[in-house]
């Protein structure tokens, strides 16, 4: 009768899973990764990808939004100044209506028309991109917005100079063009503050376009996470169980190395006796 040395072929194929098995659930426990490389998950490669360049698209957009509501929250604030500048000249007109003496109104026109340079000076120094804002009637930016190179939204805004709200030339050196400017003042504040409207909704128009580029970073994010991330509670069960069945495999190809050296020990004692 044929006496066989058996080879654990089963046990030995188990013992190559189970390691391969723990060695992938401990890659993905260590990286935090469920696919470590393409050949993990070559479909699910290759959307991640995708979804990672949208991410990167968006989360773009938002800074490019971000700088652009600041920008065009300083233009608001500089037409709030001008505004500003706009109420203390109409006082200078109305001190001047009722002032007593030609030497009272000489003061008055003189702080007038330094207020009136410093909204020309204020105007053209408010710049979105190097270019000024307020200083031209045709003044226009225009910002990306979205993803595509077609996402782009245009803000138009206005000539706030003196010149540009019709007060260039106006004159408070005596009562009658002090009561001319007077009029003419009320009107320019109206017309600033309706641009500073204009501008609030321009600044809340890129606000909605923000909190939109906000959520779909988070949306696709979800998205990536779900096929790259592992879930690790899961991975360490996988991991339990792959070091298990290692320690299985691995008495049991001990024991049938034991047993077949203990069969070649009788053997070779049966050939020397």
């Amino acid at each position: 009768m044929a006496i066989g040395i058996n080879t654990p072929y089963g046990a030995l194929n188990a013992l190559r899973v189970a390691s391969a098995d723990a060695t992938k659930a401990s890659e993905r426990i260590s990286s935090g990764l469920r696919v470590n490389r393409a050949s993990d998950d070559p479909a699910g490669l290759s959307v991640a990808t995708s979804l990672a360049t949208e991410i990167g698209g968006y989360t773009q957009v938002k800074s490019n939004l971000t700088l652009a509501i600041t920008k065009v929250e300083q233009v608001g604030d500089s037409l709030s100044s001008i505004s500003t500048i706009l109420s203390s000249m109409k006082a200078l007109a109305l001190a001047s209506i009722s002032a007593s003496s030609d030497s009272d109104r000489a003061t008055y026109q003189t702080a007038f028309s330094s207020y009136m340079d410093d909204i020309d000076t204020l105007a053209s120094a408010t710049t979105i991109a190097g270019s000024s804002v307020l200083d031209d009637a045709s003044a226009s930016v225009t910002f990306q917005v979205g993803v595509e190179t077609t996402d782009t939204k245009t803000l138009t805004f206005f000539d706030s100079t003196s010149s540009g709200l019709s007060i260039s030339g106006l004159d408070i050196s005596n009562a009658t063009d002090a009561a001319t400017a007077y009029a003419d003042l009320d009107t320019a504040i109206d017309t600033t503050t309706t641009r500073i409207a204009t501008v609030g909704a321009y600044e809340s128009a890129l606000g909605y376009l923000s909190d939109f580029a906000d959520t779909m970073v988070l949306n696709l994010t979800a998205g990536y996470d779900s096929i790259m991330s592992a879930d690790l509670a899961a991975e360490a069960t996988n991991l339990a169980a792959a070091e298990i069945r290692e320690s299985s495999a691995t008495a049991i190809v001990a024991q049938s190395n034991s047993l077949s050296k203990e069969l070649v020990d009788f053997l070779l004692q049966s050939v020397v006796d």
